[in-house]
């Protein structure tokens, strides 16, 4: 796989001109960035880990890292490329398992392994903790909104894959129905975080993600007419 980033100014941008195995949609900056790109990318997601997103100014990550400011604009254009890149190196590898998982379970298993996908990027994953952490303030930047949206693009993919669905080949009032379905699922984590973040001692997350599971499974063989030819069992 060859990689290249490029600093544009105002973020950062993470090509790739092949790709192998499970797809994300973006490379790891924890590896395809340089040393000292990587130390300053270290040091912002520790802040961010330890003391929340507010912390994760330009001052704090220069001293974390043992950098002067102007480092991390040669390297991430500004705060929005730094934060851009944070979210990358916090998800992929959590992506990649996700995907993969998907790709390793019977037909009968994928719906309880989304939902356990689910639970567990609410819950469990530290990545997808501060990536909630980050997701509010990109409503107030423009650079950081693009780049978040950009994964959550993908996510609308991942959601039908996850149930062994594809909205690619299909069109009209199909392609409509399962792009929705995808939009729905994808903000399920999102609602739920906030409402067990509000309540996490008493909160009953197990309650929702059944009901999710019960109507979905109660709807799986209408969707799966809907659906397009999926890519496991396409020759």
């Amino acid at each position: 796989m060859t990689n290249s980033v490029e600093a544009t100014g105002d973020a950062i941008v993470t090509k790739s001109s092949k790709k192998h195995g499970p797809w994300v949609p973006f490379e790891n900056p924890l590896t395809s960035l340089p040393e000292t790109a990587q130390k300053i990318l270290e040091a912002a997601s520790r802040l961010l880990r330890e003391r929340g997103y507010p912390a994760v100014t330009l001052e704090n990550v220069a001293a974390e890292a043992g950098v002067n400011k102007a480092s991390i604009r040669y390297n991430f254009g500004n705060k929005a490329g730094l934060v851009a890149a944070v979210v990358d190196a916090l998800i992929h590898d959590e992506c990649l398992r996700m995907v993969a998982d998907a790709h390793n379970v019977t037909d009968e298993d994928r719906l309880h392994t989304a939902m356990v996908g689910i639970q567990g990027m609410i819950v469990s994953a530290d990545a997808f903790r501060g990536f909630f952490d980050i997701l509010p303030h990109a409503f107030r930047d423009d650079d950081l909104r693009e780049r978040m949206f950009d994964l959550y693009e993908w996510w609308y993919k991942q959601n039908l894959e996850w149930l062994g669905l594809t909205a690619e080949g299909t069109e009209g009032e199909a392609h409509e129905l399962l792009m929705g379905l995808a939009e729905l699922i994808a903000a399920i984590p999102d609602g739920l975080s906030v409402q067990i973040g509000l309540n996490p001692e008493h909160f009953d997350l197990s309650r929702p993600l059944a009901a999710l599971e019960f109507l979905l499974r109660n709807s799986m063989g209408q969707l799966a007419a809907l659906s397009g030819p999926h890519r496991d069992s396409a020759g």
